[in-house]
């Protein structure tokens, strides 16, 4: 990320410099200046997607079936939302397991019977209803995703929230990677 904002940078910079030039030494040096300008931005665009590009991720996600209100006894019931984004313009993700996980670390709910594509920039959710209480304070999912091509990793994250007793209670958990198979790993192997 710092590279893409450096790139910026470097590249509002060559063109204030360049406004004060006269239009004839522009036309000598613009050819030569835009090669330089897509190289650089190819490269960036390379680096970045040599460091954050992925085929394949295991992520945890912690969600909270209830939290603990004024003691270890009373509890505030909450909804739950994982969400799976995306966040690849050009590639198809495969969901390949949805694992929802209690406390003690049982699987309480298994989401998915099938692969499930998810085309660019599109989305799914699953719910845990407020009601439902099996998770407990230490739920979590385990969400797996590959795909044929390099991808940008998806966005995974839980939205928990709450409006009952007079209350609104609302926050996310983002997801963490336990293994990913990037571009890295695999000219590695």
């Amino acid at each position: 990320m710092k590279r893409i904002i450096l790139a910026v940078l470097l590249i509002s910079a060559w063109g204030c410099s360049s406004k004060n030039r006269q239009p004839t030494e522009l036309m000598k040096k613009g050819a030569a200046s835009s090669v330089v300008s897509d190289s650089l931005t190819r490269s960036l665009a390379d680096s970045f997607t040599r460091k954050y590009a992925s085929t394949s991720q295991m992520i945890y996600v912690p969600v909270y079936s209830h939290i603990y209100q004024q003691d270890h006894k009373k509890t505030f019931n909450l909804t739950a939302t994982l969400s799976i984004r995306n966040a690849d313009v050009a590639n198809t993700l495969t969901l390949t397991k949805v694992l929802y996980y209690d406390s003690k670390g049982k699987v309480v709910k298994n989401y998915l019977e099938n692969p499930l594509p998810i085309r660019p920039l599109a989305s799914t959710s699953y719910v845990i209803e407020e009601n439902d209480l099996r998770g407990g304070v230490g739920a979590n999912f385990i969400v797996v995703w590959e795909a044929v091509n390099l991808v940008y990793p998806p966005v995974v994250e839980a939205v928990m929230i709450s409006t009952s007793q007079q209350q609104g209670v609302s926050f996310v958990s983002q997801g963490r990677v336990l293994e990913d198979q990037n571009s890295d790993s695999l000219s590695s192997q």
